[in-house]
């Protein structure tokens, strides 16, 4: 596990500042978006092969699309330039995406979820996998109207890849939902964790202790996840034997640590939480190196989908601090 997490590591540098160079105007934290979807790879991106993919993506997305103009078209391009025919992968996802598109909303997290049913489904099977992350959307959208949005497409996407049938995944959740009632409030860090725990056997009230013990057990060791960060931590208690846990956060905070001494990661880079997340990715990559890929990439999805989230919410403040100081001059 050790020689993989450090493997893991020196690729994640040579990846991270790859795609700072390739995208010379983005931030620290787009680029570790960018090179977390190479985690698990023993070598790193090409770069010559990374621009190219880089164009492929700028010239099959329309100026108004967010396949190719969003937060996540730098996941899109790590996606294809991974393939044998990045081209082709482009056009596959791209398909995807259209079809995914007909039945929500353009985001950055349709991206993903367009992304997640590349990398895990046989073509014949994208329909099929499409249908069911509608049909889950609308009855999680049915349950919880007021809490069921854009950023849960990850979570649900998830859901739809487990094979469960609809009503039966959803039902899971609910039940995971009620138990965990018995630990948190806020209702969005219930129904991320609810919608994670799902597609992990096992019963609610013990699934729901163990995510709070998860929780606490990785605030012991100062790494914490805020509300978009939830389903790490759910994921984390169903793929992390108990007797494993200090180890594995233990290990979380050191490769923290290391990641923080590579340039554009500290606290005026990505910042601690954004590199306890990749932190995270590194050690659980290499702790389920034999398990099911799909459960595997449950982590991946959720750790990316959350440095979305982060990315979202600093565009998000950074537009109001504008409009506010805009508005103050105007006065």
């Amino acid at each position: 596990m050790k020689e993989k997490i450090n493997v893991s590591i020196s690729v994640f540098e040579k990846n991270f500042k790859m795609a700072k160079h390739a995208y010379v105007l983005n931030s620290s934290m787009e680029a570790c978006g960018c090179a977390s979807a190479f985690i698990g790879d023993t070598e790193p991106m090409n770069e010559d092969r990374f621009l190219r993919s880089k164009l492929v993506v700028k010239s099959s997305t329309g100026i108004l699309s967010t396949l190719g103009r969003g937060n996540a078209r730098q996941i899109v391009a790590a996606t294809i330039a991974s393939c044998a025919d990045p081209k082709q992968a482009m056009d596959t996802i791209a398909k995807i995406h259209r079809k995914l598109d007909k039945k929500f909303f353009n985001s950055d997290y349709l991206v993903l979820s367009a992304i997640m049913i590349f990398k895990n489904c046989k073509e014949s099977e994208y329909d099929e996998v499409i249908a069911r992350t509608r049909k889950i959307y609308s009855l999680e959208r049915k349950a919880h109207p007021m809490i069921t949005g854009r950023e849960d497409l990850v979570n649900i996407t998830l859901m739809a890849l487990s094979g469960i049938e609809p009503e039966s995944v959803v039902a899971r959740a609910e039940h995971h939902f009620e138990a965990l009632k018995e630990y948190y409030h806020l209702k969005n860090k219930i129904q991320y964790l609810s919608c994670m725990l799902s597609i992990f056997d096992g019963f609610p009230s013990e699934m729901a202790k163990s995510a709070k013990e998860t929780h606490e057990a990785l605030k012991s060791y100062g790494i914490r996840f805020d509300s978009y960060g939830m389903p790490i931590i759910g994921a984390i208690s169903a793929l992390v034997k108990r007797q494993d846990m200090d180890m594995v956060c233990a290990s979380i905070r050191d490769v923290s640590e290391r990641l923080k001494k590579i340039r554009g990661m500290g606290s005026m880079g990505a910042g601690k939480r954004i590199r306890n997340m990749i932190a995270t990715a590194i050690v659980i990559d290499a702790y389920t190196a034999d398990m099911n890929s799909t459960v595997r990439d449950s982590v991946s999805a959720a750790i990316i989908s959350a440095i979305i989230a982060a990315e979202i919410a600093c565009i998000v403040a950074a537009s109001t601090a504008a409009s506010a100081s805009a508005a103050s001059a105007s006065n």
